[in-house]
């Protein structure tokens, strides 16, 4: 008996362990030959931020690369632009410098047995690892003086802030973070029911606000344009899913006429190739537009 309690013991300490020293790896991909982001990849580090995968206190290292076309010089100063122009996004968006623990460029990728000419995409990137343990995190800035918060607005706000949506335009996005469906279907999972009672809220204090709300899709064939639902067997989810979130916003007495709802399923990738779990989440979403704040 009391081997078998040292043994669970033992365990929990060993998952714990692991659990405070957890990393995660996130990729971004660059265009052929260009250190600077594109449009992707900059929604893609937005997402990361706004869901709390990239925070103050873990610490980040940063390492750039590029594929095997150009000389070994061009190949090694544009990955490291690429990691730079990484750090420079984090750090206009809130994230402290001194976080971040390694910023560079190793250069191309080594391949054996090259073929493709063209190069390969998927070299041309930027890896993200961000050590969650924020205790060491910490450490790297506990003798440190504070800085002068120099952050710009954020181009998105998050469920956890909707309170700030009286002072959104028109045009500006609102990431719905902590809803959830059932794979293939656009049920509401009961989890969500929080941040649908608090975007029902802040409808109701806000009369004059209009919103779209707009549901994408991951992990489907380029040529399909949106993923099969298998509560209505029809290829139509992501709009499935936004008209879920309007129908209980209408049941719950918000004016219909101030609630629109559409389906980009796949049209509309955060990550055009999605490698990992992390790529296939950040393109299931379901995001909100401002249409009207008067």
């Amino acid at each position: 008996m009391l081997k078998s309690l040292l043994a669970i013991l033992f365990y929990f300490i060993l998952f714990h362990a692991s659990a405070q020293h957890a990393t995660d790896t996130f990729r971004l991909y660059f265009d052929l030959g260009i250190p600077s982001l594109n449009a992707g990849t900059e929604k893609k580090i937005d997402l990361l931020v706004y869901n709390d995968k990239i925070i103050n206190g873990s610490s980040v290292m940063i390492v750039g690369y590029a594929d095997f076309l150009g000389t070994e010089k061009h190949n090694r100063d544009l990955s490291m632009q690429r990691a730079k122009n990484v750090k420079n996004y984090l750090v206009k968006y809130g994230i402290d410098a001194r976080y971040i623990t390694l910023c560079e460029g190793k250069g191309e990728v080594r391949r054996k047995g090259i073929t493709d000419k063209g190069g390969y995409p998927t070299d041309r990137r930027v890896d993200i690892v961000v050590n969650n343990n924020r205790e060491s995190g910490e450490k790297l800035i506990a003798s440190s003086k504070p800085t002068k918060d120099t952050s710009k607005p954020k181009k998105h706000a998050t469920s956890s802030n909707l309170d700030s949506v009286k002072n959104l335009k028109p045009g500006a996005l609102i990431l719905l973070k902590n809803v959830y469906f059932p794979p293939d279907r656009h049920t509401i999972k009961p989890e969500s029911k929080e941040t649908l009672e608090h975007l029902y809220k802040v409808l109701k204090d806000y009369p004059n606000l209009k919103i779209s709300i707009e549901g994408h899709v991951c992990c489907i064939n380029p040529e399909v344009t949106d993923a099969l639902d298998i509560d209505t067997y029809e290829p139509v989810l992501s709009l499935n899913r936004a008209k879920a979130i309007y129908n209980y916003l209408v049941s719950r007495g918000i004016d219909s006429m101030r609630l629109k709802y559409v389906g980009f399923g796949h049209r509309k990738p955060v990550v055009p190739v999605e490698i990992t779990d992390a790529d296939a989440e950040l393109n299931r979403r379901v995001e909100l537009r401002v249409t009207e704040n008067k």
